[in-house]
């Protein structure tokens, strides 16, 4: 009898020894399990205020005025869409490294904001890159004095008629005491009575700026029922600005529409353009009367001042009067871009164009 109370007992023993072992895994388990959970949640709830930080951070640097915006590819004529406008305020920061312009580009404007913001309005500028259609502007609606920078509008208004048949591009004009006019340019030295076709006329006003060959043009131009306003309003440009013939007042905005058709007409399957893109080429401020009369009239040499410098070719026209320096340009850099300046700073802003020249293809050069 004993033997079988001990033999119960020992079973019993080993019963409750087997079922004592899983319990104490399983309550070990349960409890890590637990710890696991914690640790997942709080870092959840650790990355969730990261998140939160960096969105409230982000939005408090764009409404300081850091302008980057994405750029995308242009889907027409209107810049709005591409815009970036000046703003003079935003912390330094580092730049971002751009991305593929196809899927989304960072650009970091702030060192041109900086830069433009200290000339207040007196400079106004206009810049894009024709290949992403990316624009950037300081002052783009502040109006300017145009000076002789409309020539260049004014060459592509006569090829264009030419292109269309109102004008003939090789017709005979002579120079007569009439058409005298000083300033830029060289035809005024000439004697009266020396004839010039139409096409060397466009070459003289684009090239040396010469207003006896622009006089000349402008009289032979209003002979005809397409005016220079209806090709201006064409374009979508401010015919308004037209003061008078000699007289056209301009904006960045304004004379980025003229370029920018020009850059068209320069690129299409024109039939003249190649003579208005090797004239823009080689524009000189020649015989000025700030400057020597060039070689051909007894000058020590021909002036070559380029107003845009950058490493690339330029086809660039430039405007020179009392308080009114400007120039406007298409630079032929690995990413094409167009460069406005605009300015009331007469003729002291030699260095000064040279300097936002050699910014403006920095920064095409970074981004695009």
């Amino acid at each position: 009898m004993s033997m079988k109370i001990n033999s119960t007992k020992r079973k019993k023993h080993v019963r409750t020894s087997k079922w004592s072992i899983p319990v104490e895994l399983t309550l070990a388990a349960f409890f890590i399990g637990i710890l696991l959970l914690l640790a997942f949640a709080a870092n959840e709830l650790g990355l969730t205020a990261a998140i939160i930080h960096n969105s409230q951070t982000d939005e408090t640097y764009q409404a300081v005025g850091a302008d980057i915006r994405p750029v995308s590819r242009p889907e027409g004529p209107d810049d709005n869409a591409n815009s970036i406008s000046h703003s003079d305020e935003g912390p330094p920061y580092t730049t971002k490294i751009p991305e593929d312009a196809s899927t989304g580009q960072l650009v970091c404007t702030y060192q041109l904001d900086a830069f433009f913001s200290q000339f207040g309005s007196n400079i106004g500028i206009y810049f894009r890159n024709f290949d992403t259609g990316f624009v950037y502007t300081s002052n783009p609606d502040t109006v300017f004095f145009a000076a002789s920078l409309n020539k260049a509008t004014h060459a592509l208004y006569t090829y264009i008629a030419a292109e269309r048949g109102y004008i003939d591009i090789y017709a005979i004009h002579t120079f007569s005491a009439g058409d005298w006019w000083g300033g830029t340019g060289i035809i005024r030295f000439m004697p009266a009575g020396t004839r010039f076709t139409t096409r060397e006329l466009l070459r003289h006003s684009v090239v040396y700026s010469d207003n006896v060959a622009f006089r000349m043009l402008t009289r032979y131009m209003n002979q005809i029922s397409f005016s220079y306003e209806d090709f201006l309003a064409e374009l979508g440009a401010d015919p308004g600005f037209i003061k008078s013939a000699y007289s056209h007042y301009t904006t960045a905005a304004d004379t980025a529409i003229w370029f920018y058709a020009l850059h068209n007409y320069l690129e299409s399957e024109s039939r003249y353009g190649h003579y208005l893109l090797y004239d823009l080429l080689n524009t000189a401020l020649c015989s000025h009367p700030y400057f020597t009369r060039g070689r051909t009239f007894g000058g020590d040499s021909r002036v070559d001042v380029r107003l845009l410098h950058t490493r690339y070719e330029i086809a660039q026209k430039y405007g020179w009067a009392v308080e009114s320096f400007n120039v406007a340009g298409i630079v032929y850099a690995d990413s094409p871009f167009m460069l406005v300046i605009l300015s009331d700073m007469d003729n002291g802003a030699h260095g000064l164009f040279d300097e936002i020249s050699q910014l403006m293809q920095d920064f095409n050069g970074r981004y695009f």
